[in-house]
């Protein structure tokens, strides 16, 4: 199996102080694979609408009163899901018909795992592309797939450090001082991440810090200090499961 690697650049705007909230619900590992159906469907082919013609500049009178300019900063937040959504993947339509397929195509130097996932009422299973000896990972893809639908979409693939889950199926991963959630989109398709928060160095405020209490809300922004951003992350490695992957045997 290839290994497919991880997210999206986004324009960050801090709005000032904003409060955080909490998580949804669902559950952690499974052993079992689901039923399987189906016949194989190809990924539709992506129309993309022509780009609007730009509005003409409009003159501007001399007497016009002067605006105060605001620097509006860009940010460009890598995270573990950023190669992934490089390549597109992220949503793909797969030529798998059943997780038990992609079951079958993991080989013995690559693991699974059945996960309960947040965000919607499908099924998921988790493949380290590459597992070491003492079966950890840097890299996982996860697939979903839709009771009584025989498509199975590539939700994204995380580029990991630490990989954990909650007891209510969302995702933990980090990389290069990084503390980022996930959950499914409502469609079940594609990873999105709930929270993420970026390092800014000792003693320093976070870059970004952003919450999401579900899949249908909007980012709340907040300033977060160096500390605070350690305690979050000490908790979760403290208290969410570790993901156990069977290696394959292909």
């Amino acid at each position: 199996m290839n290994k497919r690697g991880v997210q999206l650049a986004t324009g960050l705007i801090f709005a000032g102080m904003v409060a955080m909230t909490g998580c949804g619900s669902a559950q952690t590992t499974g052993a079992e694979a689901p039923e399987t159906t189906g016949v194989e469907t190809e990924a539709p082919a992506t129309d993309f609408a022509e780009p609007e013609a730009e509005a003409p500049a409009a003159d501007v009178s001399a007497d016009t009163e002067a605006v105060e300019e605001v620097e509006v900063p860009i940010e460009e937040n890598e995270s573990t899901l950023s190669d992934s959504g490089n390549r597109g993947e992220i949503g793909k339509l797969t030529n798998f018909r059943s997780l038990k397929e992609v079951e079958n195509s993991v080989t013995s130097k690559q693991g699974f795992a059945y996960l309960n996932l947040q965000g919607a009422k499908v099924s998921a299973i988790a493949v380290a592309n590459e597992l070491s000896a003492a079966n950890t990972t840097h890299s996982v893809s996860i697939y979903t797939k839709k009771d009584g639908e025989d498509k199975v979409y590539l939700a994204g693939t995380l580029d990991v450090r630490e990989f954990k889950i909650s007891g209510s199926g969302v995702l933990y991963s980090s990389y290069n001082g990084t503390y980022e959630t996930y959950f499914l989109s409502t469609d079940g398709r594609s990873l999105e991440h709930k929270d993420y928060i970026e390092y800014g160095g000792v003693g320093e405020d976070c870059k970004t810090a952003y919450f999401r209490a579900n899949n249908t809300s909007s980012k709340e922004y907040r300033q977060m200090k160096a500390t605070e951003f350690y305690a979050m992350k000490q908790d979760v490695l403290q208290k969410w499961n570790d993901v156990t992957f069977t290696r394959g045997t292909k």
